[in-house]
């Protein structure tokens, strides 16, 4: 009979069935509204904490102190390059005195062969003028001997020479041909110089730009997290949605009851009547708090928005314009200016190889060179010796040999001339080892200890600098990713601003249906016992304190505090756990 009433009753207050219904749709969509749109915004402050880390990878890669480093060797890699035209030009005017010194040595073979070939001329000569003196056959004859040695000496002596002037010709033909880089190495220092300084730029700016993205986009993590937070507004409104559709089961579920058969019909539709009229004024407050957070969060994902497209457009900034490739960056420059240094310098001491050589050899030839003029010395003092001892002789000898002592005579003073020839011959053979020596010296810089070899630097630095634009390249291309999935992840995101709107239009209905069925305020009046223990059982679902007043403004305090008595305590939410609540 009591269920049969209560059916009656709620048939008779359809309106109630209907709120009943919408309540449920509004359940429904919200639960899953504020879930979907948690879980995009939970996975766009994750692609934001990538982002974070990549523009960590980006500093890293920008260290000041590294790119000082590679700075400072870059421009001492160009002052080493400069450095080449300088020792490029003494090494050839030293092939020139090289060559001038052998010229003369070509001269003084010259003069020695004929000195020599007047000393044969005289020994010849007094071989023949002592035939019928004894002893002067044998003297001639080792005179003759001598000179013929001394002869062959020269001879060697001058092929030598021959074969040295023609090392240094094939050697300063190939330092004549060095001339044709030296224009270019002017430019290519220039390059390398406003390249490496375009560099530290390049990283200067790259920095700024990437403390200002960090920045932005740690700003724009904070509203993400805060809009996050206001999300809670969905799991409020369920929470107070579901409290409505209690409070219709809960009056319900008493008038079902043995305690409320004796009610008529009109009570239990007066009793109908103030819970629908606590449901409407729910619903009221609730929807315009609804209405407000929802109109915030709105606000603040346009910000949102706005911010990141902010955010992208200052990182692309950090990014290569249209049309521009990675290789015209100030490192693939640097890059282009080495490769070009490395052709052109290993040109040169390709080139150069020929004066490493010629100094190397001109070393032991010189040395060879200078015994063969001291052996000559030694023969033209033999010479003079026996032809002082023959002139001795010849005086005891008397008028028969004054013939050979003129002879003689003649052959001392001719093999003195030796002594000037192989005098001067000595002094260019010092000149020219000196400037052997030099040429060395030109290769290796004027200290003597030798740099590093210049193409084995210059690909160490080249070899850096690919590596080191690699990194920053991949960091850039990293970060271009990043910035399109933010894109791509935040136009999801913010596509769906009007996420409240049917919702709300839920909530206004109900709010409508509500007010249709209270025709006039019902009272309570003669209907204390039972509304009070309905009273007192909704009271406990409530966890809001915007609830518990506009119960008490319909039912009044006395079955609020017999609720409140028995209601848990309200706990109050951290910060975290709103956050974590906002995602249910």
């Amino acid at each position: 009979m009591n269920t049969q009433r209560a059916k009656q009753t709620e048939r008779h207050f359809s309106p109630t069935v209907t709120i009943r219904t919408r309540l449920g749709e509004a359940l429904a969509q919200i639960e899953q509204r504020f879930l979907d749109g948690g879980t995009v915004l939970v996975a766009v402050l994750d692609v934001f904490g990538g982002l974070l880390t990549s523009l960590g990878g980006i500093s890293d890669a920008l260290r000041e102190d590294e790119a000082a480093e590679a700075t400072e060797e870059l421009l001492s890699t160009a002052a080493l390059i400069a450095a080449l035209p300088a020792q490029q030009q003494d090494m050839r005017e030293r092939f020139i005195l090289i060559g001038d010194y052998g010229q003369a040595l070509s001269n003084e073979v010259l003069a020695m062969e004929d000195t020599l070939r007047y000393l044969r001329t005289f020994a010849v000569t007094a071989k023949i003028t002592g035939a019928g003196i004894a002893d002067f056959a044998g003297f001639a004859e080792e005179i003759v001997e001598r000179i013929q040695f001394a002869t062959q000496e020269v001879k060697s002596f001058g092929e030598r020479i021959r074969g040295l002037q023609a090392l240094i010709d094939h050697a300063r033909t190939g330092s004549d041909g060095l001339t044709r880089h030296d224009h270019a190495i002017p430019a290519i220092v220039e390059d390398l110089g406003r390249n490496a300084n375009a560099i530290k730029n390049q990283r200067d700016s790259l920095a700024q730009l990437a403390a200002q993205v960090t920045g932005l986009a740690t700003k724009v993590q904070n509203r993400l997290a805060s809009t996050l937070s206001s999300l809670q507004i969905g799991d409020v409104t369920r929470q107070r949605l579901e409290h409505c559709q209690t409070a219709l089961d809960i009056a319900e579920a008493h008038l079902a009851t043995s305690a409320a058969h004796d009610l008529s019909t009109e009570d239990r539709e007066r009793v109908i009547l103030l819970v629908t009229q606590l449901v409407r004024d729910q619903l009221i407050a609730m929807s315009e708090e609804f209405r407000t957070e929802c109109a915030t969060i709105v606000r603040n994902l346009g910000a949102f928005s706005n911010d990141v497209t902010v955010l992208m457009d200052l990182q692309n900034s950090m990014l290569p314009t249209a049309g521009e490739t990675t290789t015209r960056s100030a490192m693939g420059l640097v890059r282009e200016s080495l490769e070009t240094a490395r052709t052109l310098v290993d040109g040169i001491e390709q080139s150069a190889g020929e004066a490493q050589r010629l100094s190397a050899s001109v070393g032991g030839m010189v040395k060879d060179l200078v015994e063969s003029v001291e052996t000559i010395q030694i023969v033209r003092t033999d010479i003079q010796y026996m032809a002082l001892n023959t002139n001795l002789r010849c005086s005891k000898l008397g008028e028969e040999s004054r013939a050979i002592n003129v002879v003689t005579n003649e052959l001392r003073t001719f093999s003195a001339r030796l002594d000037d020839v192989t005098d001067r011959a000595l002094g260019h053979l010092r000149l020219l080892d000196e400037q052997a020596v030099g040429l060395s010296k030109s290769e290796t810089g004027e200290s003597g200890e030798g740099d590093p070899d210049l193409v084995a630097r210059i690909e160490i630095a080249l070899a850096h600098v690919t590596q080191a634009g690699d990194v920053l390249d991949g960091k850039l291309d990293d970060l271009q990713d990043k910035g399109q999935e933010i894109a791509i992840k935040v136009a999801k995101a913010t596509a769906g601003l009007n996420f409240h709107e049917e919702l709300t239009v839920i909530l206004g209905d109900c709010v409508s249906l509500a007010a249709e069925a209270i025709l006039a305020e019902p009272t309570c009046d003669g209907l204390e016992p039972l509304l009070s223990g309905i009273s007192a059982e909704i009271f406990r679902t409530y966890t809001m304190k915007s609830e518990r007043d506009i119960h008490c403004a319909i039912f009044g305090t006395a079955g609020a505090e017999a609720g409140e008595m028995q209601a848990p305590q309200a706990h109050h939410m951290t910060d975290d756990e709103l956050f974590d609540d906002a995602l249910f």
